[in-house]
């Protein structure tokens, strides 16, 4: 069973553990992640902060608005530089705050420069207070995402290229070089699953990154998406995502216990796990003995 599981580590929040070295302690974290079997590493996304944190949907958010956040292809470039064969992930790039024409761009690049090994997990954002910066309407982020999806995947495919959208218009523009893995840079949508979504990523994506570690709700999306990408793809849809993190008896997560949900998540469909570090790790040194414990994961039958 284990043969077919992907194991992906987090890199967010380990460079508070390197004041130092900072976010350049991303390349040795991600050369033991991938001296220890990891198949890829994620980095995420904010381009500024506001102050109305308040209204992150999904529970409390994990830092102040002052907060740094590094641009997360960029990151993604370096650490590409310095290893060898490891994913590199977004998890997940707020798509919509990138000019379409600028994204294929950058991914092409990246891809050329890691030798076809970048993944992009994409989403729509939830901060207005981001896109007002970025000069992008909040009400139209969803129509903007799909069509940056649509551009992108045109320019990494042909040349020349025209678009006539709502959103975009262009003609005749050669976009190149061409990312090594052409059109077929991994798309996995960080997004709710719907039937609706479900269609649209399966016309052009891979697979899915589900918000909650809840079973039922990675279960009934899998097979929501599984559904669409019948007829349309040879394989089922990728679904990459957390284990629900178990706490011990003071109240702090255990990672034996987390490790020990691993099969359940697995069999509902959960084939990708994505593990943060930071959630189990009280310094710098606890940091390789954790991606050793998670990697042994792969040893199990």
């Amino acid at each position: 069973m284990a043969n077919n599981l992907q194991l992906i580590c987090g890199l967010f929040g380990l460079e508070n553990f390197f004041p130092n070295e900072g976010i350049r302690s991303y390349i040795k974290i991600a050369q033991e992640a991938e001296a220890l079997g990891f198949d890829a590493v994620s980095v995420t996304d904010h381009v500024v902060m506001g102050k109305n944190l308040h209204k992150y949907p999904f529970g409390d958010f994990p830092l102040p608005s002052e907060a740094p956040w590094y641009e997360p292809l960029s990151v993604l470039n370096m650490i590409g530089s310095h290893t060898s064969s490891i994913k590199l992930a977004t998890a997940i790039l707020i798509t919509p705050l990138r000019n379409p024409a600028l994204l294929a761009k950058t991914v092409a690049t990246i891809d050329v420069i890691s030798n076809g090994r970048l993944e992009l997990g994409v989403g729509l954002g939830w901060q207005r207070e981001e896109f007002e910066a970025a000069g992008v309407k909040f009400e139209d982020r969803e129509e903007i995402f799909w069509e940056t999806l649509e551009i992108i995947k045109k320019f990494w495919s042909e040349s020349p290229v025209s678009h006539h959208g709502k959103h975009f218009q262009f003609e005749d523009i050669w976009c190149n070089p061409k990312p090594i893995q052409g059109k077929n840079i991994p798309l996995l949508f960080g997004m709710k699953m719907t039937p609706e979504n479900a269609h649209k990523i399966a016309a052009i994506g891979d697979g899915w990154i589900p918000i909650k570690t809840s079973r039922e709700f990675i279960r009934d999306g899998f097979s929501t998406l599984a559904t669409a990408f019948e007829g349309l793809k040879n394989t089922p849809p990728r679904i990459r995502g957390q284990l629900p993190t178990i706490t011990n008896d003071q109240g702090y997560p255990d990672l034996d216990k987390t490790l020990a949900e691993f099969e359940k998540s697995f069999e509902a469909g959960l084939k990708e796990i994505e593990f943060f570090p930071i959630n189990f790790i009280q310094s710098a040194d606890d940091i390789k003995p954790t991606l050793e414990k998670i990697a042994q994961l792969k040893d199990q039958l």
